[in-house]
């Protein structure tokens, strides 16, 4: 075999190599965006959680320890509005500048309590703009961790603090659920590490993101 026949034999083999090589840190690079695009998605969906968990601890003086209850809550139950009819006058009564306390004693206003959906008071329009637009809201699937098939971890209960017993809840998710279907493998991420918000150990509904 010649020269020249050995080096037609080794031209795909060294092209592939080189495609190899070159593809290495892209991959890498496309991993790490897919991971932030997904990471991002997830904790979205615990920033949901959260006011949903706010809004039922609210309510009824503990939070939600399954989705079954918080999830219910949400569509189906309402909150206590107080809505008010007239303005405190900006105008100066014999003098002085009057407060709402004041001028509601007055009769100048008045207060009327109404029970609005849940799901209309704290998923309002200015919510839903404030959220990430990349990640239509979605409340029937909001206790799905997002490219899975598989249910946040969802707990709640109470701890004693400076000899006071506050309501704790937690939900979180593994990097493993969430990064299911790509390959991890020496990427640097453990997949056994978690997203959360909230803390069963500590009075905290932050997430443990950085925020």
């Amino acid at each position: 075999m010649n020269r020249k026949t050995i080096q037609l034999l080794l031209l795909p083999i060294i092209i592939a190599l080189a495609w190899l090589v070159y593809r290495s840190p892209m991959s890498l690079k496309e991993f790490q965006d897919e991971t932030n695009f997904r990471k991002s998605a997830v904790i979205q969906d615990l920033k949901d959680i959260r006011t949903a968990q706010i809004a039922f601890k609210d309510k009824y003086r503990v939070y939600a320890g399954d989705f079954n209850s918080l999830l219910s809550f949400v569509k189906n139950d309402s909150l206590a509005v107080v809505k008010a009819i007239g303005e405190t006058p900006d105008s100066l009564i014999n003098g002085l500048q009057i407060t709402d306390a004041q001028a509601l004693e007055m009769g100048l206003i008045s207060r009327d309590t109404i029970f609005v959906p849940v799901y209309q008071t704290i998923y309002d329009q200015d919510y839903l703009d404030s959220r990430d637009s990349r990640f239509p809201f979605d409340l029937d699937k909001l206790s799905i961790v997002p490219f899975s098939d598989e249910t946040f971890n969802i707990e709640s209960g109470n701890i004693e603090k400076g000899k006071v017993v506050v309501q704790v809840f937690e939900v979180s998710t593994t990097f493993g659920t969430f990064l299911n279907g790509l390959d991890a493998t020496n990427k640097g991420i453990d997949l056994d590490n978690t997203l959360r918000v909230g803390s069963m150990s500590d009075a905290s509904i932050n997430g443990n993101w950085g925020e």
